[in-house]
């Protein structure tokens, strides 16, 4: 039953409800005499419970003439559907929970429109002087990092037997590039380690790279720089080692601030792509599978950033080529056909078939799975260790090595090897051992590059011993005045007159960027610095 609107406050006498003759009609109490010793309350004093009052007796005045007017059955039905109603709301009050708990989290949207279509903008200036960026993030010290012990979660029996526990979640392989976004990478910086040292070295090793590019797009191995390669020239591996540097930073052929030097290097080396998918150029021997899984990896990496579909077509032929030139006991050499593969080239295509998967490009299973068998092949100290390459059938590998054992460990991370398996844990123990960033003994860049990806896929105490030397060794080496500012010195290296200046400011470059130049593969190793970068928004 729905009772009539109450009238409104301040109506006339002759707008009151009609009465019948002989009703009551019910006047507000007389106030009480307030007690001796107080002032009585006045509408100056209190007109807000005066004007309530009033409300309440023309309310009550109202009822009475209500009543007056309405049969008992009528009065009886509206006070049973009165009580009815307080007591549902007395039941559905009890319904309540007594706490509201409130989950938030973060949600990004890719489709932002910043206003810029149609808007020509004009690329900064690649030749200034780099700043350091603001990060102030700072490592607590490790105590003798080289020496002291790998930790390893403890094993627990199964079934199947020994095993590590508990095995670690692997992200997903699309998120791995998501930490180069301008806004992210200081997180990162300040999440695994970095310190402003580290992002000034980046900093500066990237404009003397801008410098370094000839007029037709393309880097060389020889020069213009001092100290260049004394054997040999690669220009498409060159390259393609300077625009990794470039996009681990976030640099594109349409972002960031060497956009222009990547966007004049990429169309250099798709020039130099065959129809058959090969990147080559006529003067490359036995160094051209060398070039092609480098060019194929930097142009995987590049169109898993920018998903651009003009960079589908000659990355997908560029994987086609590499599984087409996979040997026969699932490793690359520097021919299709030749046989057997060796550590080093077949290093280099894993890493160009990982990221053809982290771009959304198809790789068959059957190609991993012979890389595996590769790997089994050379592997020494139970997996551990891996020497360079089988030299005759049925004999062991040649000796282990710390720079191809390394590459042998991440490419079994990249298969699948938790953080915590024992042979990993084995591994990076022998690879500490050799005096990391030791630039006046044992100076292997190369076998640093590639401990540093397996150290920050392990994370924990290994990554922070392995980071309390790449963090202060790599910045206070680099070249901090002359022509030559922002490079590395070759000779700190034992492959260095090899591969010349530009392959070892590439390589300290990539270093010096692990720490957003891809995120760890397993959730594990740094759960909260993975979801904090997956909730913050990349800089317009």
């Amino acid at each position: 039953m729905i009772l009539p609107p109450l009238p409104p406050p301040g109506r006339s006498e002759s707008e009151q409800p009609h009465l019948p003759e002989g009703s009551v009609v019910w006047q507000p109490p007389p106030e009480p005499t307030p007690p001796q010793g107080t002032e009585p309350s006045s509408p100056l004093h209190n007109p807000g419970g005066r004007r309530a009052a009033l409300r309440r007796g023309r309310r009550r005045q109202w009822l009475n003439a209500w009543l007056e007017r309405s049969s008992p059955f009528t009065t009886s039905l509206a006070a049973h559907s009165a009580v009815l109603i307080l007591l549902a709301l007395v039941l559905t009050a009890r319904r309540v929970p007594e706490r509201i708990s409130l989950d938030m989290s973060f949600a990004s949207d890719d489709q932002t429109d910043d206003g810029s279509q149609g808007v020509e903008i004009e690329p900064p200036d690649e030749s200034a002087e780099p700043e350091a960026p603001p990060v102030t993030a700072d490592e607590p010290p490790v105590e003798d990092p080289v020496t002291s012990p790998v930790l390893v979660a403890p094993l627990v029996e199964t079934g199947a037997g020994a095993t590590a526990d508990p095995m670690p979640e692997r992200v997903p392989l699309t998120t791995l590039l998501v930490g180069r976004e301008e806004g992210r990478r200081d997180a990162l910086v300040q999440a695994f380690g970095g310190s402003a040292e580290t992002e000034l070295a980046v900093a500066r090793s990237l404009a003397w790279l801008a410098k370094q590019q000839r007029s037709d797009g393309l880097w060389s191995l020889k020069g213009p720089y001092r100290d260049g390669s004394d054997v040999q020239e690669n220009e498409l591996a060159a390259t393609a080692m300077a625009l990794l540097a470039f996009q681990g930073a976030g640099n594109t052929p349409t972002q960031g601030k060497y956009q222009r030097a990547v966007a004049r290097g990429w169309r250099a080396v798709v020039d130099h792509q065959r129809e058959d998918g090969a990147f080559t150029l006529p003067s490359l021997t036995q160094q051209t599978h060398y070039a092609h899984a480098m060019a194929t990896y930097a142009l995987c990496d590049l169109f898993g950033m920018t998903r651009n579909p003009d960079h589908a077509r000659p990355a997908s032929r560029a994987v086609d080529y590499a599984l087409e030139a996979q040997g026969k006991d699932g490793g690359w050499r520097y021919a299709i056909g030749e046989q057997p593969g060796d550590m080093s080239v077949t290093g280099w295509f894993v890493l160009a078939l990982k990221s053809a998967e982290v771009a959304d490009l198809p790789v068959p299973p059957e190609a991993f799975a012979g890389v595996s068998r590769f790997l089994d092949s050379v592997a020494r100290h139970g997996g551990s260790r891996y020497g360079y390459r089988v030299l005759r059938p049925n004999t062991p590998p040649a000796s282990e090595t710390p720079a191809v054992s390394a590459e042998g460990l991440l490419a079994r991370q990249f298969l699948g090897w938790a953080p915590n398996d024992p042979r990993i844990v084995d591994g990076i123990d022998f690879l500490m051992t050799t005096r990391p960033f030791d630039f006046q003994n044992k100076k292997d860049v190369y076998a640093w590059y590639y401990t540093t990806q397996v150290a920050h896929n392990v994370g924990g105490d290994t990554w922070a011993r392995w980071n309390e030397r790449l963090r202060e060794v790599l910045p206070a080496e680099q070249v901090a005045k002359g022509r030559e500012l922002g490079s590395w010195d070759p000779a700190l290296d034992q492959w260095g007159h090899i591969g010349g200046r530009l392959f070892m400011t590439c390589f300290c470059t990539w270093m010096l960027e692990a720490y957003y130049r891809h995120l760890p593969l397993f959730e594990t190793v740094a759960p909260a610095a993975i979801n904090q970068v997956h909730h913050i928004a990349p800089a317009e």
